[in-house]
């Protein structure tokens, strides 16, 4: 491909009033009204200060810009170019939006959880949203840390990798066939330690995976670090499965070294692992199951003491010198888990816990890519709001094909939503024309009737 013309025979005028570059907001956010989410905002925030007034179209305009992919306050301006205003109402300036963030606190940002939380029930029960929740559904907790530069943030720190940033713990909600939504999300300092505040943040998102539709069996997949007695206990209390990786302590040692040689059996993966302690790419590793008994201290874990199932797996460390390998050395990882299923499965199953990575990097790929307020609150509140876009996008998708309702936020966006369009006006009615031949212009306009179809 090259360029038909010589740079002297272009010329550029910004000046046409009917353009807009991202057709795909509107059955986005015509999806948004449809759940009532802007009544949902105004019902339930009140910062109770000037600022504070208007709060849907504040946060609406906030969700707009991120559904186009701003990852800071000033990008918010694209929500305001060429013929939005003819398209929207109610757009609010970036310094306005700026300020209403500034005017939150820890209690403000909680009731627009609430909001998040209300609108993806309300969504799962319009699209189809989470398929194959109401027999498995699967709940990812894990942290990230966003990295900040200088002093400016209120609570960044120096975190457990000696990165200064701030830390975000997120809980998502999936099944075997669906792609993940957020359920619920909390800013913590930088330097706070991963399982603070995890207890409470399973209970609030198991009550809302089960009112989002996840009827049936429940899992909860977490790293190592949510290796606790409160942990597997508050999920026992609520019902639900857990597969977590078990610390490598004297006592998961003791228990792996008794198993015996004949016990353990090949398994062979279709696609190469990362070994999660070299980090060096794996196509064949050893597995077998034990029964484990964890957090016997009464001191430490009173009343805590749990038996289960220890899912192990061993890949070789393959070290050499003159003499070749005396002797072969293995590196072990340890699942701790109450579930049924056979042991591939498990397997199987436990490995997905990586599908949570995904959703960090749908994040970090948008409005997370950092956090835009020197306000600890502020920020917290923006992160509420990238996580209901997240969801939103999601939920687009699902009704737009197959392909689409697994695909990336990214993915999304350039297929759907950053899309020019001419608008045109008659006889009271507006038509979008958007470009011929655009590839997915039969999945566009799906997801453009589907959300027509449906009132707030």
């Amino acid at each position: 491909m090259r360029l038909s013309h010589s740079a002297g025979a272009v010329s550029v005028r910004f000046d046409e009033e009917n353009l807009v570059s991202c057709a795909g907001i509107v059955p986005v956010m015509r999806l948004a009204e449809s759940v009532g989410l802007g009544e949902l905002i105004e019902d339930r925030v009140d910062l109770g200060i000037p600022v504070g007034a208007n709060s849907d179209a504040k946060a609406l305009s906030v969700v707009a810009g991120m559904v186009l992919g701003a990852d800071s306050i000033d990008d918010l301006d694209a929500i305001r170019h060429g013929a939005m205003s003819r398209l929207f109402d109610r757009l609010r300036a970036p310094s306005t939006c700026g300020s209403w963030l500034r005017g939150f606190t820890h209690g403000h940002a909680r009731q627009l959880s609430s909001v998040t939380g209300e609108a993806l029930v309300r969504l799962s029960r319009q699209v189809p949203l989470l398929p194959g929740a109401g027999q498995l559904a699967f709940i990812d907790i894990d942290a990230k840390i966003t990295e900040t530069y200088g002093h400016g943030k209120e609570g960044n720190g120096f975190a457990y990798n000696g990165v200064r940033g701030l830390n975000h713990l997120i809980a998502t909600l999936s099944s075997p066939i669906c792609a993940p939504v957020i359920l619920t999300a909390q800013l913590r300092a930088g330097n706070t330690d991963s399982r603070h505040g995890a207890v409470a943040m399973l209970r609030e998102a198991i009550g809302l995976a089960r009112r989002a539709g996840a009827t049936g069996m429940i899992v909860v997949r977490a790293d190592s670090a949510f290796y606790t007695g409160p942990v597997i206990t508050a999920l026992r209390e609520q019902g639900v499965s857990f597969s977590i990786v078990a610390q490598k302590n004297a006592a998961v040692m003791t228990t792996i070294d008794t198993i015996g040689e004949d016990a353990w059996s090949e398994i062979e993966y279709r696609h190469p692992i990362p070994d999660p302690e070299t980090g060096e790419w794996i196509t064949h590793a050893e597995i077998t199951e034990t029964v484990h008994t964890a957090f016997t201290n009464p001191t430490t874990n009173p009343g805590q003491m749990t038996t289960a199932r220890l899912l192990v797996r061993r890949t070789p460390r393959f070290t050499t010198n003159d003499q070749g390998e005396l002797f072969r050395i293995w590196n072990y990882h340890a699942v701790f888990t109450d579930t049924g299923f056979d042991l591939h499965t498990a397997d199987e199953y436990h490995r997905k816990h990586a599908i949570i990575e995904q959703v960090f990097a749908d994040l970090n790929d948008s409005a997370l890519a950092h956090f835009p307020s020197g306000r600890f609150a502020a920020n917290q509140a923006w992160l509420v709001l990238a996580c209901l876009t997240h969801n939103l996008l999601r939920a687009a998708g699902t009704l737009t094909s197959v392909f689409h309702a697994k695909a990336r936020t990214g993915t999304l966006r350039r297929h759907l939503i950053t899309i020019p369009a001419r608008i045109t006006r008659t006889a009271r009615t507006i038509t979008l024309r958007l470009p011929a031949n655009w590839p997915w212009a039969d999945s566009w306009h799906g997801l453009f009737t589907a959300t027509r179809t449906r009132t707030p």
